[in-house]
């Protein structure tokens, strides 16, 4: 087990990157500045998920601090991190993505939080310029059957506070709590909510989130994804919101509510010609019994229910949803 001193003086900054070439180029040298002028203990590794263009060339080349790790097939985000994730050495997890330009202000308020017991996971602020949304801040609520995470606008000032869940754009973990949690679950690959659902996991078992106001990142948002069809991010999408709810959810009020509002959508979304739906519930209904065996496995751990952690993260209502 980590020491609270050790907690706030060494990090692992793991990148996962797929054909993020420009990405690399434009950004790395933001987190390498961010490190070197924090002056703690640090090293940064790279996951590469079978990039097709040249960015392994460029890490080795142009960043040779770089750890450079490359997978031996297309893993998808969640497996990626994990394989950065374990074999990182320090008591803290920075995840930061290729589409993530940092200020040299980042480490250190970050990682002040860990000297606390309870904390899981800080973001600093994340900021969507073209959006006008601060993704480090997120305020929760439960409206018609669903958990929702609202971003704060960019323009606000914040006094930090606890979120509902942190963005996996940047965050960081503690490790040791990271890892008993199992990682990102792998039941969202290829990408979306795996980063929602490690840090509700981490609330049931009583370790919160927070936002961290004082450390600011630039994120260009949805720029590792830019040329994935929009059909197939819709059925993602859905898919793994469905898998969470039902992984996760566990006040009798709130199952309730979500399979009634499930049921209706279905019963009319045809009306709409909305295929996609229904082709996202039943990729979630195929896995059933994988989130069946999760949900047992995390009833286990719980501490806190559905309505706490609301009501704990309920904020402004922001101006963004996931």
């Amino acid at each position: 087990m980590s020491s609270l001193s050790e907690k706030t003086s060494a990090v692992s900054v793991v990148i996962p990157n797929y054909n993020g070439r420009d990405l690399l180029r434009d950004n790395l040298p933001s987190i390498f500045h961010a490190l070197e002028t924090w002056g703690g203990t640090w090293e940064l590794i790279v996951v590469d998920d079978c990039s097709s263009d040249d960015s392994c060339r460029v890490i080795t080349e142009q960043f040779p601090a770089a750890r450079l790790l490359v997978n031996s097939t297309n893993s998808g985000f969640s497996k990626t991190c994990n394989i950065g994730m374990a074999t990182a050495r320090f008591p803290v997890l920075l995840c930061i993505n290729t589409d993530v330009r940092v200020a040299e202000n980042l480490i250190g308020p970050l990682l002040s939080h860990f000297n606390q017991d309870d904390v899981f996971a800080v973001t600093p602020r994340i900021v969507v310029e073209r959006e006008g949304k601060n993704q480090g801040s997120v305020s929760g609520a439960f409206r018609r059957g669903f958990l929702k995470g609202a971003f704060a606008r960019a323009v606000e000032g914040s006094s930090g506070g606890e979120n509902l869940y942190a963005i996996g754009a940047c965050v960081a973990y503690d490790a040791e709590k990271f890892r008993s949690l199992g990682g990102y679950s792998e039941i969202y690959s290829p990408y979306l909510f795996e980063d929602v659902d490690i840090a509700y996991r981490a609330w049931k078992r009583g370790w919160k989130s927070l936002h961290e106001p004082g450390a600011t990142t630039w994120h260009f948002s949805n720029a590792t994804l830019g040329r994935v069809k929009r059909r197939r991010n819709k059925v993602i999408y859905y898919r793994n919101r469905f898998i969470f709810h039902w992984v996760n959810l566990s006040d009798p009020s709130f199952v309730a509510m979500n399979l009634v509002n499930t049921f209706i959508r279905l019963l009319f979304s045809f009306l709409w010609c909305n295929i996609v739906y229904y082709e996202a519930f039943w990729g979630a209904l195929k896995r059933l019994p994988e989130i069946l065996s999760i949900r047992r496995t995390e009833k286990i751990q719980r501490r806190k229910g559905d309505a706490e952690i609301v009501r704990r993260t309920a904020r402004s209502s922001g101006n963004g949803e996931r």
